[in-house]
């Protein structure tokens, strides 16, 4: 058997079926993880996407205080 197909069966037999709501694009990121759990694989998703908000959020904080100090430079 090719290794997709292996992918695809032990993704069938752990979830007792393939998820309605699997994409292609899941299948790939779920095969590069080595997690074939659905549930566990939509938890390492929102985990990533958490983490990349609070990132965002911290890149925003730094721009506004830099910002911030720029204007009070300008007023001096």
């Amino acid at each position: 058997m090719g290794r997709m197909k292996e992918v695809y069966m032990q993704i069938m037999q752990v979830n007792n079926g393939i998820p309605e709501d699997m994409t292609v694009g899941d299948f790939l990121r779920m095969t590069d993880l080595n997690i074939y759990h659905w549930r566990e694989y939509e938890r390492e998703k929102e985990r990533a996407r958490l983490q990349l908000d609070q990132q965002a959020n911290l890149g925003e904080t730094t721009e506004d205080s830099e910002g911030e100090s720029t204007g009070g430079e300008q007023n001096n």
